[in-house]
């Protein structure tokens, strides 16, 4: 980094130049992120139905569970048999805010949870996992945990996909965040809000948008006949953000910290007290923009400032 901040002319008169340079030469790995696309759950879903290193075998005293968000594509938890399927008379709505996995208290991502709908018209499809009886009150521990934030247990029928007319239903538990909890957040500003709440929202599990994308993914794989109108709706609407905005936005964020590190710079004295300042700074700056949620947080800075200008 030194080595390159001191090629360059620091002074006043070209101040935007020196910024542009700067962005180009130190941040060109920042491209945007396209969607991760690995075309592997299916194969491996078909042909791995435990997740077990030893055969544990089945009891009437397990249970299943059932996973309509995450828990279709990040079963943290053991389990000796998964089924793909649906529930009826329900709905999937991403209405349920994230505050300790995909957003935080002061900006909450968003999540998916269940409304009641028409019994015979509606479905949400998703994973039941079967757990030992062995394993039940561990795991059940855990889910509790993971889904602390408004979600609560609820037993219903779940029938597996495709359609086994013979076929009995399964008794499931899943976990529905009601509109009760302090986190349901509703259909609140309708999907264009929803998409840019996602757009610019990250938590400890990571960005709100692989959330999104991972399961948009995964339905696409596990059911590929299925239509889910409001998941599409909203990975469009992210993506346009993503191709159409976030370009933009970051770079502007980008240009506005190195035009600060540069005026710190311009007002030392000598030369070598410049190129120096601008080389620490401008390290710095980019091992804060490898922080997870780096991103999104300047990314919700921008448009606030857009929308307040």
């Amino acid at each position: 980094m030194l080595r390159f901040v001191q090629g360059l002319r620091l002074s006043n008169n070209n101040q935007s130049a020196l910024v542009a340079d700067i962005y180009r030469h130190c941040f060109p790995h920042l491209r945007t992120q396209e969607q991760q696309r690995n075309g592997q759950l299916l194969q491996s879903f078909d042909s791995e139905r435990s997740n077990q290193t030893e055969c544990i075998a089945p009891t009437a005293d397990d249970v299943w569970i059932f996973g309509y968000g995450s828990l279709v594509w990040k079963a943290d938890f053991p389990y000796i048999d998964r089924r793909r399927g649906f529930i009826c008379g329900y709905k999937r709505r991403f209405y349920q805010h994230s505050i300790d996995h995909r957003g935080i208290p002061e900006k909450p991502g968003r999540v998916v949870t269940l409304l009641p709908g028409d019994l015979e018209a509606d479905r949400v499809y998703g994973v039941a996992y079967r757990i030992a009886s062995s394993q039940k009150s561990q795991v059940l521990d855990h889910l509790d945990y993971r889904e602390k934030n408004g979600y609560e247990r609820f037993n219903l029928h779940f029938h597996e996909y495709p359609v086994d007319t013979e076929g009995t239903a399964i008794e499931v538990i899943m976990y529905m965040a009601t509109q009760a909890n302090d986190s349901y957040a509703g259909d609140v500003w309708q999907v264009p809000c929803i998409a840019k709440q996602i757009f610019t929202s990250a938590g400890p599990s990571g960005p709100n948008r692989e959330y999104l994308f991972n399961l948009s993914i995964a339905m696409r794989e596990l059911f590929p006949d299925v239509i889910d109108a409001h998941l599409t709706e909203l990975v469009s609407c992210v993506q346009r953000h993503i191709e159409h905005d976030e370009p933009l936005l970051l770079e502007r964020a980008l240009c506005a910290e190195i035009e600060n590190i540069l005026n710190v710079c311009l007002a030392l004295e000598t030369p070598q007290q410049q190129h120096e300042e601008l080389a620490q700074g401008l390290q710095e700056l980019l091992l804060r923009f490898q922080r997870p949620g780096w991103r999104e947080t300047y990314l919700h800075r921008q448009l606030q400032q857009l929308e307040s200008s």
